[in-house]
């Protein structure tokens, strides 16, 4: 066994066009224990599935020829490659984005940049290890300074290239402006620059590309001056140091999540159908599970426990529950770490929270009505109490 329990022999395949990312995820994959595939369309993906089956996949959304969405859908169509998960990355993130990925069959989608923190988290979770009990930061030990410069210079040329067509389109050099290039280039610049240490890369690509996504021909002096702002940040910007995270304890190993997209009208849970509400209960106090899952159920619920941050936020990922029950303070990932990441996603951005906490402290009840918390219990909770407000956020999302 590896780091926090981790499989040296399970292997995930990597799928990405982009050569930076796709040596951050390679290796943020090995350092969290497991080995790494990797493959820059998917084409050569599927070339590799052929020879050697993989325990995970992880492929980008916007690849040249097919894409991820119908990587997936050949995977999951396929009955030797149907069992194996897949996540998509993609760095424009949206609802509808969101419910095309599960339609195609995708288990789980994650916005880019990627956090080089939870990342390996989530990969855990899906391949059955637990978090270490004291990890350096994901990113330490790789080249990101070196990666960061090739992207800088690299984008530099290529930003530099969209100006000088843009100019040209302006003054009828060219017959029309390339608008599939320019998104293409844009998407991965914001899947990178977040991960290495260049936020505002990130945030000014994700502004062209929604300025391009709505785009009416008198907005071509702002497009222009939105490049020119950007090729000025791939010349001259500098790097951000990556923050090395504290030590936290490590959460017993789990069994292996290979989720199942949920089904139309019903809950998909654990490969049974059900037609009760499924409610999420997400604390590391082994008796308060028990105790939760059990009144639950009785109610008439189907419960699903978690018993720390990580393996929580990946259950809700990949079957986005009906309510979510949540411990503020959880291995792997704290209750807000893990709200912060529910309200990111489409899929799980309205699904009402229950937080349970031992804490009376004011700035934490504040945060949680800024997450939109449905309710904020303090421990020792009435379970009668608990569950009756599930039985009223049911009754208001009926």
């Amino acid at each position: 066994m590896s780091a926090g329990g981790a499989d040296p022999k399970k292997r995930v395949l990597v799928i990405d066009d982009n050569p930076v990312n796709l040596r951050i995820s390679a290796a943020l994959i090995r350092k969290a224990g497991f080995v790494a595939d990797t493959a820059e369309t998917a084409e050569a993906g599927l070339d590799r599935l052929a020879g050697t089956l993989p325990d995970l996949i992880v492929t980008d959304l916007q690849l040249p020829g097919m894409d991820g969405l119908e990587l997936t859908r050949t995977v999951k169509k396929d009955p030797a490659w149907k069992h194996i998960p897949v996540i998509l990355l993609t760095a424009a993130h949206s609802r509808e984005e969101d419910a095309i990925a599960r339609e195609a069959g995708c288990e789980c989608s994650i916005g880019k940049p990627v956090d080089a923190e939870l990342f390996p988290g989530i990969i855990r979770a899906f391949l059955g290890a637990s978090v270490p009990t004291e990890e350096t930061s994901s990113l330490e030990g790789l080249p990101i300074e070196e990666l960061a410069h090739e992207f800088l210079a690299k984008g530099a040329v290529e930003c530099h290239e969209l100006v000088n067509r843009l100019t040209a389109t302006k003054r009828m050099l060219v017959p029309e402006l390339d608008f599939v290039g320019i998104r293409n280039s844009l998407h991965r610049w914001a899947g990178v620059g977040g991960t290495i240490g260049l936020p505002e890369i990130t945030r000014q690509s994700r502004e062209l590309e929604a300025l391009l996504a709505a785009y009416q021909p008198g907005e071509r002096v702002t497009l222009h001056k939105k490049l020119i702002r950007l090729l000025d940040l791939f010349q001259n910007a500098v790097p951000a140091p990556v923050a090395v995270p504290v030590a936290r304890s490590a959460p017993a190993p789990l069994p292996a999540l290979v989720p199942a997209p949920p089904k139309e009208g019903i809950k998909d849970v654990g490969g049974v159908a059900t037609g009760k509400p499924v409610i999420l209960v997400g604390d590391d106090n082994p008796t308060i599970r028990a105790v939760v899952k059990q009144a639950l159920e009785r109610a008439g619920f189907q419960c699903l426990v978690a018993a720390d941050g990580v393996r929580a936020l990946t259950m809700a990922l990949s079957h986005p529950p009906d309510v979510i029950i949540l411990d503020l303070n959880m291995p792997g990932m704290t209750g807000f770490e893990v709200l912060y990441w529910l309200r990111d996603q489409w899929s799980t951005c309205k699904v009402p929270t229950i937080v349970l906490t031992a804490s009376h402290e004011e700035s934490d009840i504040r945060r949680g009505v800024e997450l939109g918390v449905a309710g904020y219990l303090i421990k020792p909770v009435d379970i009668n109490d608990l569950v009756a407000r599930v039985e009223q956020l049911i009754g208001r999302k009926q």
